[in-house]
């Protein structure tokens, strides 16, 4: 009777201790599948997070500068974050997603230009994705001038250009024109006394005609960020969700 007592509590004790590792394990799988939805949970809320960074720019309408903008951080982000890049980000993370692609066209781009001969954006189709940048020298163009002249002297000498470089052989024009220059550069008006002979005014007139090409360079940049465009398609990723090509075009309207 005795061996049959310890019988019965050996095993009840087998039984309990079934079910706690049972009840341990019921446990444990509802976790993992609750530490699977978070992660999901998650994932999807970086990929919105991340889509609704370019969402904003899929519409028509688009500002030049707000492309500009749009090019600057695809740039980046295909330096920093893709499979193409150094894939990691600055905190060292291992994240290698799929690089973005922007395309945009501009036709005719002679719309940017000061007198139909561009010398910035020279192209009619532009490419940005992780191997290649084709709008990486207007970039560089931009930076140059920026740093040689100051931005704001060159918003000035854009403005005022119809009114420097002018054609003339008229002496009294040409000191009006470098005038005008010398106004927008910031620097004082000269006057007859101060340029006293032909020569000398034909010498100032033409240094000033050296920097034309520059203003014009600087007044496309200027257009194209006047200029709007249409986003007319955008594609995801099948397997991430995440936007992965834009493509704009020039509407030919100016803000």
């Amino acid at each position: 009777m005795e061996n049959a007592s310890k019988a019965l509590i050996m095993a009840g004790s087998v039984l309990i201790a079934l079910m706690i590792i049972g009840a341990l394990l019921l446990m444990f799988n509802s976790l993992s599948s609750y530490q699977q939805v978070g992660e999901q949970n998650t994932k999807e809320a970086q990929v919105i997070a991340f889509n609704n960074q370019f969402e904003t720019y899929n519409r028509q309408d688009v500002r030049g500068s707000d492309l500009y903008s749009l090019i600057n951080s695809v740039v980046d982000y295909n330096r920093r974050k893709s499979t193409e890049g150094i894939g990691t980000n600055d905190e060292g993370q291992y994240l290698a997603y799929e690089p973005m692609k922007i395309e945009f066209t501009i036709s005719p781009i002679t719309e940017l230009s000061a007198n139909g001969n561009n010398l910035l954006i020279k192209q009619t189709n532009y490419t940005i994705d992780s191997t290649k940048n084709t709008f990486e020298s207007v970039y560089s163009g931009v930076t140059e001038l920026e740093t040689n002249y100051g931005k704001q002297v060159l918003q000035n000498l854009c403005t005022a250009k119809d009114k420097i470089f002018i054609t003339t052989t008229d002496g009294n024009d040409k000191i009006k024109a470098i005038n005008n220059f010398n106004s927008a550069y910031g620097k004082k008006e000269i006057t007859i006394t101060d340029i006293d002979n032909d020569s000398a005014i034909e010498k100032a007139y033409n240094e000033m005609l050296e920097k034309k090409d520059d203003v014009y360079t600087y007044y496309e940049y200027i257009q194209f960020k006047r200029a709007r465009f249409d986003c007319v398609d955008k594609k995801y990723n099948q397997k991430t969700g995440r936007i992965n090509y834009m493509r704009f075009e020039f509407t030919g309207k100016f803000e």
